[in-house]
């Protein structure tokens, strides 16, 4: 069975972000090349290794390998194409929950680019030329996802985007003829000082970011653990992300501690995380059982009792991977990056349905293992990290160094404030609104304009929504901007899923122009028309036929609106008419509603506004429909508006 083109690559997650670094190559012969790329990378990682001193990585570190290989495959979205690509310097790093690291990763390469001048920079991620939507306001006309792609780059600390000849109509530009277009033109692409003024701003406050988002927490640890984190301050995050990841089988390592048990001497000591690390750390919950040996303070609300929970969370996630840092040699069934690996390239075909045991398989299987073991320095596993630890604990802890903690033991700086993960409501909407702006619909008094609010309501219903989200249809521009903020591959996605979800159920047919249709009917009280006939329900009435006639010419073209006041008239009548909001109307004589007493009209708009209300209190702060809605319609709210009386609705 012929198997189709290995695709080895670590399978990556939505949270990637890829890059490439072009150097100029003076020769042909590929040994050559391969040295001039050697030497350009001893050379970037110099300039990597100044710029990101005592940053600390989320997940992946940034590391770039020399690439010599013509053919290439680039990932877009689920499927995959192979491209020509020049020799490069080629790296991809995960972020996970810290978008920081991939802007951190921008900065550096920009940087990279200004110091080596002959160096250009290519990078994106799982949207694409992510770089554009920073930019997304300032943009010419024709650039959109799909005659971007291929088109971004930073040179010498600029951003660069080629655009086609007016004769090539094709979207299609190869990296390579990019490239020589710049080197031919150093100067002719440059985006314009708009743009580029996007991107500086954004990589400026991203530097005063990372000044300030960094934690000091005191926190009481193994002696032992103490000594690796004054060496290796970096490890605190792979520790905290395996501690918050653990999972059973990780819950029995922590019970045994064979690696840092809880006899061992224990010192206070200041560890630097990041915010997001912290928080993720502070908020994953966990209490030693009594019998585990760890002796924590009485007082679960004191100082003291923090920093010693904190010390035993690192203790356990140190444990964990210095569990799964044990050489594992040829043997790789207990290697859990091994099997998930493994279990994704199943998943991606590429053992192309060969049977397991079979010749083909394999040739494929050992391929994939060999591939494994020469990239698995690329990425910051976790048997990687463990195998540090624990050389770490077999050869570099020294007497010196376990004296020097307990001596600063009395001299550490206080731990920072944690007020920083408390958020006030105001302070979320001051923060929401400055990001996203807002309609004030809510009077200085607390009230709701009711009307204005259903209004928006159908003002958003007019509005033309598409893959890329709602758009006005005079707006060409804005829709184009807006186009560039998901990739094209996006739309391949979003077809896939839609065509898969017709075939599990042909069934379904959603009409959405008939859907905005009722919800406006809906707003606006309208009754659609029908045509009732003779052996209609109410013909059961046979004892009251003028009633059934006169609804019938009313909904077929009658007066409608004597209809709506004769139904009013009835539900004024029954205990529902309780339970709608009810206008103040002094003038009764307009609504001919002489013969109930005290009789009051549906007010339609203010019970539009009390039942959203009701529904988005009821979602309790989480996502729904209301809030999705709200937030498309770019109206602010708070929880106290939705609390106020809604006796001061106004129409």
């Amino acid at each position: 069975m012929t198997s189709k083109p290995c695709n080895l690559e670590f399978v990556r997650e939505d949270d990637f972000v890829e890059y490439f670094l072009f150097p100029v190559t003076k020769t042909e012969s590929d040994q050559e090349i391969i040295a001039e790329l050697e030497k350009t990378l001893f050379e970037v990682n110099k300039l990597l290794e100044r710029f990101q001193k005592d940053y600390i990585w989320h997940k992946d570190v940034i590391k770039l390998t020399a690439r010599t290989n013509s053919s290439e495959i680039l990932f877009d979205d689920d499927t995959e194409k192979r491209v020509t690509l020049p020799p490069h310097l080629y790296g991809i790093s995960h972020y996970g929950e810290n978008i920081q690291d991939e802007w951190f990763i921008v900065h550096l390469l920009n940087e990279v680019t200004k110091e080596i001048p002959d160096l250009i920079c290519k990078i994106v991620d799982s949207d694409g030329e992510f770089l554009l939507i920073e930019a997304s306001d300032h943009l010419p006309s024709w650039a959109t996802p799909e005659t971007c792609e291929n088109r971004v780059f930073l040179v010498k600390g600029h951003m660069n985007l080629v655009q086609n000849s007016p004769s090539n109509d094709s979207g299609d530009l190869p990296v390579d003829q990019s490239l020589e277009k710049i080197r031919k033109n150093p100067s002719l692409y440059k985006v314009s000082k708009e743009i580029q003024k996007c991107i500086d701003d954004r990589l400026e406050k991203l530097l005063e970011e990372i000044e300030a988002s960094f934690h000091n927490q005191i926190v009481k640890v193994p002696l032992s653990i103490g000594c690796i984190l004054e060496d290796h301050p970096d490890l605190i995050a792979p520790v905290v992300r395996t501690f918050c990841e653990r999972d059973p089988i990780d819950l029995k390592v922590m019970r045994a501690m064979k690696f840092f048990p809880p006899e061992e001497e224990r010192v206070r000591t200041s560890v630097k995380f990041t915010r997001c690390l912290y928080a993720m750390f502070q908020s994953s919950k966990y209490l030693p059982e009594k019998k585990s040996g760890w002796n924590l303070p009485a007082n679960m609300n004191s100082e003291p009792f923090k920093e010693a929970l904190l010390g035993v969370k690192l203790a356990c996630g140190f444990e964990i991977l210095a569990a799964q840092g044990k050489e594992l040699g040829d043997n790789l069934e207990e290697d859990r990056n091994w099997k998930t690996y493994l279990k994704s390239l199943t998943g991606k075909g590429y053992f192309n349905e060969n049977l397991e045991g079979s010749a083909e398989y394999n040739r494929l299987l050992n391929e994939a293992i060999k591939f494994y073991k020469e990239n698995e320095s690329r990425f910051r596993t976790t048997n990687q990290v463990g195998r540090t630890i624990v050389k770490y604990l077999k050869e570099k802890i020294n007497d010196t160094t376990k004296q020097e903690l307990r001596n600063n033991e009395r001299d550490l700086r206080a731990s920072d404030s944690d007020d920083w993960m408390n958020i006030t409501e105001e302070e979320l909407n001051t923060l929401l609104a400055s990001k996203y702006g807002t309609q004030n619909l809510v009077s200085a008094n607390g009230a709701i304009n009711s009307k204005e609010f259903t209004e928006n309501i159908n003002e958003f219903l007019e509005k033309k929504s598409e893959f890329d989200g709602v758009d006005d249809d005079d707006e060409e521009d804005q829709s184009n901007r807006s186009k560039l903020k998901k990739n094209a591959s996006m739309r391949k996605a979003v077809a896939k899923e839609n065509s898969l979800t017709e075939k599990k159920d042909s069934n379904i047919n959603f009409d959405p122009d008939s859907f905005s249709t009722h919800i406006r009917n809906l707003l606006d009280f309208v009754i659609p028309e029908d045509k009732w006939e003779s052996n209609s329900e109410l013909s059961e009435f046979s004892d009251d036929e003028n009633l059934v006639n006169k609804m019938s010419d009313m909904t077929t073209g009658g007066d409608l609106k004597s209809y709506m006041k004769q139904m009013d008239q009835e539900l004024a009548q029954t205990t529902i008419g309780k339970s709608f909001e009810k206008k103040d109307t002094k003038d009764s004589s307009d609504d001919d509603f002489g013969d109930i007493e005290s009789f009051k009209p549906i007010d339609i708009d203010a019970n539009t506004v009390k039942n959203m209300m009701d529904s988005y209190k009821s979602q309790m702060g989480a996502a729904g429909p209301t809030s999705t809605l709200l937030n498309s319609m770019r109206v602010g709210t708070s929880s106290s508006v939705i609390d106020e009386d809604l006796s001061e609705t106004t129409v």
